[in-house]
């Protein structure tokens, strides 16, 4: 989960202690699946009038009474998104109300929608972060991406306003065709804003039962190739001065073609084992990218629906078709992920094609380094 990507060594240890214990220590609320930006990706994006046909939004009342279940259970961090939470009718109470509580909260949002408002909300009761996804460096490529108007000059306001509050914010991107030869100026716009980023250049191919989404993922997210060469420019941004002793370790290594995961993949993340994901119609699920297991917390109480979600988590069956593969140090996609590439495009091939174009660029960078490193000192 987002919200706990940073975690210092201190939460690192709840977190790891969780996890032995299997206790749900983070979860996400999806508040709302109301957004007020129409992104061709997105899977939780429905209009009010569909929300109100399919049953409505779950009451402030209800994600209390979720909540205090919750903590019950041993939860710590939340995480509250959508759709875009600031839409959410009752935010700012609910924002309260689970502060007191004692919950650790980190917010999504897109920022088109931030106010003097609501940063004196933020700053009066401090989230632990406010993830921003920012999808283009002009008011074109929201236009093309979001199909709205000023969506670039909007989020930049909402940044520089959350900045000028001193609220720790972290910018997140999302790579597809649209917005690519947007990159370089996006961590640019990271730089200058000195925020923290992370960039996500795999889309993925999941759908739930509230995406209104008109393109197809396959056609509008990038080729494998495309995704290795943005993972590499994302890595030699974050690791800056120790890029080259990372390319230098791995290149060796993968040259050395070491098989991994001798019995396949499976589900090693946090998801079903310390965190869960609760939709916007109290749906729990091991994470946003996992249908199944799912049990409605309108039928069960958390204990029950949680311990049912251990349970089934360690019978989903393995990813056989990883067994043994070299690629996996330079895999990053998770088995949700895994899943649904095989029901959807019915083989893992993309995900496979990611990792080779990515061993081949670290594997080049590594030949390259040792030749500048050979000519500086003869």
């Amino acid at each position: 989960m987002d919200e706990l990507n940073d975690i210092n060594p201190v939460e690192k240890r709840l977190v790891d202690k969780a996890g032995a214990g299997r206790i749900p220590i983070s979860a996400s609320f999806e508040l709302t699946p109301v957004c007020n930006l129409k992104c061709d990706m997105c899977y939780v994006r429905m209009g009010a009038d569909e929300v109100k046909r399919t049953g409505g939004l779950r009451s402030r009342e209800q994600w209390l009474h979720t909540a205090e279940e919750l903590r019950q259970a041993g939860t710590l961090f939340l995480l509250l998104t959508g759709g875009e939470p600031l839409l959410y009718p009752e935010f700012a109470d609910l924002y309260v109300r689970l502060k007191q509580m004692g919950f650790i909260l980190t917010i999504n949002t897109n920022a088109t929608l931030m106010t003097e408002e609501v940063i004196g909300l933020f700053q009066k009761c401090r989230p632990r972060r406010v993830n921003v996804t920012l999808y283009g460096s002009s008011n074109e490529t929201y236009r093309e991406l979001c199909h709205v108007s000023e969506g670039f000059d909007r989020c930049m306001r909402g940044l520089r306003l959350l900045k000028q509050g001193g609220i720790d914010t972290k910018i997140n991107f999302t790579l597809l065709k649209k917005n690519y030869a947007d990159y370089p100026r996006l961590l640019e716009i990271a730089r200058e804003l000195d925020m923290p980023v992370s960039v996500s250049s795999y889309l993925s191919v999941f759908r739930s039962q509230t995406c209104t989404s008109q393109l197809d993922i396959p056609q509008i997210r990038l080729d494998a190739g495309r995704v290795a060469e943005a993972d590499i420019e994302y890595l030699k941004f974050k690791k800056g001065d120790g890029y080259s002793a990372y390319v230098e370790e791995m290149g060796g290594f993968l040259q050395c073609n070491v098989p991994t995961v001798s019995e396949g993949q499976g589900l090693t993340c946090r998801a079903g084992k310390s965190s869960c994901w609760i939709n916007w119609q109290g749906v729990m699920t091991p994470c946003v990218d996992m249908d199944t297991p799912a049990a409605s917390l309108d039928r069960m109480p958390v204990a029950e629906a949680w311990k049912m979600m251990t349970e089934e988590r360690e019978r989903l069956p393995l990813h056989t078709e990883c067994a043994g593969c070299a690629l996996r140090p330079v895999c990053d996609v998770c088995y949700a992920n895994a899943r649904n590439e095989k029901r959807r495009c019915g083989s893992l091939h993309y995900l496979c094609e990611m990792a080779a174009a990515k061993k081949e660029l670290l594997i080049k960078e590594s030949e390259n380094l040792r030749e500048r490193t050979k000519y500086e000192t003869e």
